[in-house]
């Protein structure tokens, strides 16, 4: 079932991008943020990964225009992504090259397109040809999801940036799509405010997303290592993952290298 998320909830949903006030802060970009408006590809076990332009650029200082038109990207192949649409005006995730862009419709239901038609300001993407799967434990908070991921990646000998999977059918995904106007102001406080919340229960999910302890700022928010969006398994619902609260059945995958 999908609702419009009115309220904060408590500690058993834990938020992914409540730390954003952090953008405002004067820490550096990590790895690869000299020229944030130029591609840099990272190679790793079993995939290749690429990003431009940065989150903080583009909440900070306004600049939504798009650094990476999509269509570029059509017919790559195992193909996956996340990012916000050119002026923040909705989220895309590309799933096994299965594109959703979606966006906040006038009477606040969510829209999701299947097509590649779009640019997108900052964005992350990789090709995974195949994927090693485990069956992950129950993880009651989206925190424990960043601990579990993170250990899991360095087992498998994943010691840069990587791409990561969960497919599940959580009891509760609380996300949101960002709905900016032209006039929305730079900063966090107006992110924040643009930020359109829903919640989403018992649908079968993939979440794609992708972890670094290096890029902070850059492609995952600050204060934390990982960036999650998902698509519903129809692809009629999808967003940024805020949190999240877990159930048994989940599958983690990791780039097989």
């Amino acid at each position: 079932m999908l609702t419009r998320r009115q309220l904060v909830h408590g500690s058993s949903v834990v938020t992914g991008c409540a730390i954003c006030a952090a953008l405002a802060s004067n820490r550096p970009f990590a790895a690869g943020a000299t020229d944030p408006m130029i591609p840099s590809k990272i190679d790793g076990p079993g995939y290749s990964l690429w990003f431009i332009g940065s989150q903080r650029q583009t909440i900070m200082t306004g600049d939504r225009v798009a650094h990476l038109d999509l269509r570029t990207l059509r017919g790559r192949h195992h193909l996956y992504g996340i990012g916000p649409i050119e002026g923040l005006m909705g989220e895309v995730t590309i799933a096994d090259s299965r594109p959703s862009l979606a966006r906040v419709g006038a009477d606040h239901p969510v829209h999701v397109a299947e097509d590649f038609e779009a640019g997108v300001p900052f964005f992350v993407w990789a090709e995974v040809a195949a994927w090693e799967t485990q069956d992950l434990p129950q993880l009651p908070t989206y925190a424990d999801v960043e601990r579990l991921v993170g250990r899991a990646g360095a087992m498998a000998g994943l010691t840069q940036a990587f791409p990561f999977v969960i497919t599940a059918r959580p009891e509760l995904i609380d996300f949101h799509i960002v709905n900016a106007t032209p006039d929305t102001s730079p900063g966090t406080e107006a992110h924040q405010k643009i930020q359109i919340p829903f919640e989403l229960s018992g649908q079968d999910v993939k979440l794609v997303g992708f972890w670094s302890s290096q890029h902070q700022g850059v492609f995952t928010p600050m204060g934390t290592n990982i960036h999650t969006h998902f698509q519903t398994v129809d692809n009629k619902v999808s967003g940024h993952v805020q949190g999240l609260r877990l159930s048994q059945g989940m599958t983690l995958n990791l780039p097989k290298g």
